[in-house]
């Protein structure tokens, strides 16, 4: 059985939230990011919370370090 902590959260993401997220890596704000996908920004918001919550950071910064750690970036 895999070790829990060798697991990569970014596994877990849908394919929506690895899309905001590669755009959010790239360092686009909520509105940029809403025009690129044709989506509300309320909807990319709720996106963005949805990752932090299933990654286990609290913001930009920490999701970027982890995102460095699992070398997604």
């Amino acid at each position: 059985m895999e070790n829990l902590t060798m697991t990569n959260p970014f596994n877990i993401l849908s394919k929506r939230e690895k899309e905001v997220l590669d755009l959010m890596l790239q360092g686009a704000q909520v509105k940029d990011i809403s025009a690129s996908l044709e989506l509300k920004s309320n909807t990319i918001s709720t996106f963005k919370k949805n990752i932090l919550s299933k990654t286990g950071v609290r913001n930009n910064i920490e999701l970027f370090k982890l995102a460095q750690e699992h070398k997604i970036v």
